[in-house]
């Protein structure tokens, strides 16, 4: 008898995205390149044979009109307990297909599009990390490599009772299956339970672009760079046949907290396929021959033309009210401190809209074409507009001259508004006598609090400022404490 890895059958016979009840299919009438072919030992009527096997696309092929289309098929890992040999097993309905030898290759390939069921033999979960209207979502650590990744939990009894939300997850997963490019998320694994479906992502540990823009200084240089890798990352899904359709500030992502570079973007939840746009398109320009003014269908460059906006000047444009001409724009920003290579650019994205996205020739890869991408841009980190309390403690430490600092806070003495007409001489900065304490040794600590957050999230008075001075009865302390 052979056993499973865990010593344990899996309970379930078909997965809940799988709709065909067919484990051995025909050839498949497409063109089908192989990356993976091996002779490898296969069961074969209780026999351990010697076979060719090959694997491209989601089909395995096992003989000349025999394969299987791996899509949500069981996979186990298993071995032989008679030549103790590793190897795995692809399973539904009772049928199945166990091959051995050194078949780790073909299970780092397979992994993507069959589903498993050992999840918390193979991952430890760490904590929540969000959620959305139908899943969970959890921060997992694989156990042998000490990889974190996201995992994505559905509950089954949902998915059952709404075929429509099904067919989403269907769809959007068959779509990440075939990408496999940095500035895209990747799908890992699938692993399902009796009650529950699990997707396992990448991390995405350093937010989207909209919490980065309130807490970065981006230059020019990042920008485009930022530009680059969505237009990558879009391109790839158009190559693939697919359009985004959601291409906003939260639709992109960045894998970790300080790498620019590692860009990718999220949000599948409204991709379409270019060929369901077309047919789409037509039908709606045959009834409303309006469609190319109607703002609620925009194109993905338009999108990201709007990203870039934002990026370059701080304007929020929408769908809704972005101009058809370029003039109106140019009258609306601010281009003096932006290239013109950039005005190209942008220009570029904004004239390209949803019906114009859907030709073969107003594709991202023309728009990377542009002159200003052919430029070497090297990637560097964020640089965050406030910085921590270490960060200037230690800057504060390491700087020695006394003299810029004094020179520093009497410039802001300067600013204070009518400071010099107030008439109290108890109060007034002119008057006070040498031994009291000077505002120029004002502390360090003091100058920290000062810059550590912006104003507008300072929730409650700094304590002992020097612009609170003229206003808080503080003198008899100072005094008192100097003697």
């Amino acid at each position: 008898m052979i056993k499973s890895q865990n010593n344990k059958g899996i309970n379930l016979s078909q997965s809940i995205l799988d709709d065909s009840p067919e484990f051995w299919i025909q050839r498949p009438q497409i063109l089908i390149q192989f990356q993976l072919s091996d002779e490898l030992l296969v069961v074969n009527r209780n026999r351990l044979i010697q076979k060719t096997i090959f694997f491209g696309s989601h089909y395995l092929k096992y003989g000349e009109d025999k394969f299987l289309d791996v899509r949500n098929l069981l996979l186990e890992i298993v071995y032989h307990p008679r030549t103790s040999q590793s190897g795995f097993r692809l399973m539904k309905n009772g049928e199945k297909l166990d091959v051995y030898g050194d078949t780790q290759n073909w299970i780092d390939v397979l992994k993507k599009y069959t589903i498993q069921s050992n999840l918390q033999q193979k991952y430890k979960i760490i904590k929540k990390i969000g959620e959305g209207s139908q899943y969970q979502v959890f921060k997992i650590r694989n156990k042998l490599t000490g990889q974190e990744n996201a995992v994505k939990i559905y509950d089954k009894l949902k998915l059952h009772n709404s075929p429509y939300l099904l067919e989403l997850i269907k769809k959007q997963i068959n779509m990440k299956r075939q990408f496999e490019h940095k500035n895209l998320i990747r799908l890992l694994e699938i692993f399902e339970s009796a009650n529950h479906l699990y997707v396992i992502e990448e991390l995405i540990e350093g937010g989207n672009l909209e919490s980065k823009i309130s807490s970065t200084t981006f230059n020019q240089q990042q920008i485009i760079l930022i530009i680059k890798q969505t237009l990558n990352g879009l391109q790839e899904m158009h190559k693939r046949g697919f359009i985004h359709g959601d291409v906003c500030l939260k639709a992109i992502g960045f894998k970790n907290e300080q790498d620019i570079d590692s860009l990718c973007l999220l949000h599948y939840s409204k991709v379409m396929s270019i060929n369901a746009a077309r047919n789409s398109t037509k039908k709606m320009l045959s009834q409303r021959p309006s469609l190319k003014n109607d703002k609620t269908h925009t194109s993905d460059l338009q999108q990201l033309g709007i990203i870039l906006i934002r990026l370059l000047t701080g304007y929020q444009f929408n769908q809704f009210n972005l101009p058809s001409q370029m003039d109106d724009i140019k009258s609306i920003l601010n281009f003096q401190q932006t290239s013109k290579e950039l005005e190209v650019l942008l220009q570029q994205l904004l004239l390209i809209d949803f019906e114009l996205q859907l030709s073969d020739t107003n594709t991202p890869l023309e728009v990377l074409k542009n002159d200003i991408f052919k430029k070497q841009i090297e990637p560097s980190n964020f640089i965050l507009k406030y910085q921590t309390i270490n960060d200037i403690r230690r800057q504060s430490e390491q700087s020695n001259n006394s003299d810029d600092e004094s020179m520093e806070i009497r410039s802001r003495v300067n600013t204070l508004p009518n400071i010099q007409d107030r008439k109290s001489d108890s109060r007034s900065l002119s008057n006070r006598t040498k031994n009291m304490v000077s505002p120029l040794k004002i502390s360090k600590f003091n100058k920290i609090d000062i810059f550590v957050k912006p104003p507008s999230q300072i929730s409650q008075r700094r304590s002992s400022n020097l612009y609170q001075l003229p206003r808080m009865n503080l003198m008899p302390k100072i005094k008192q404490k100097v003697q």
